[in-house]
């Protein structure tokens, strides 16, 4: 079989917020233009980019971003790092990426999970992208 580098999600210009939040609750993928889980069923592995435009406001603010996929149950399952992708947490502008999985453990759905710390936090200009490779 052929390798192939593809983009499966994008999303642009996010205000992070809340305290935990998935892109498959409320964020258009602008690869599909829709708002669901990410279809992860023809990718063995991939890497999640993220990317912060903006510097964060609050006080002592982190963003960690994780990626699951779901279960034959419907539970979702965290396949990155415990701590974040690439176990970097992210306290300013800039970017970070991690590898998603290895080898063919990616079940058919996945979603882009964050949480965030400090008083009041937010992150702006967030973005996502998913490359993944079958």
């Amino acid at each position: 079989m052929p390798i192939r580098d593809n983009l499966i999600f994008k999303a642009s210009g996010l205000t992070l917020n809340s305290s935990t939040n998935h892109v498959s609750a409320s964020v258009t993928n602008l690869v599909t233009n829709r708002a669901e889980a990410i279809d992860i069923s023809t990718v063995s592995n991939g890497l999640l980019v993220v990317h912060v435009g903006n510097a964060p406001t609050g006080t002592t603010p982190t963003l960690a971003v994780f990626f699951e996929v779901a279960d034959e149950f419907g539970n979702w399952v965290q396949t990155s790092s415990a701590t974040s992708i690439g176990g970097a947490l992210l306290t300013s502008s800039g970017y970070t990426y991690g590898q998603i999985s290895t080898g063919y453990t990616l079940g058919n759905q996945g979603r882009i999970r964050w949480e965030l710390t400090g008083t009041t936090p937010s992150f702006t200009g967030v973005g996502f992208s998913v490359y993944g490779r079958a």
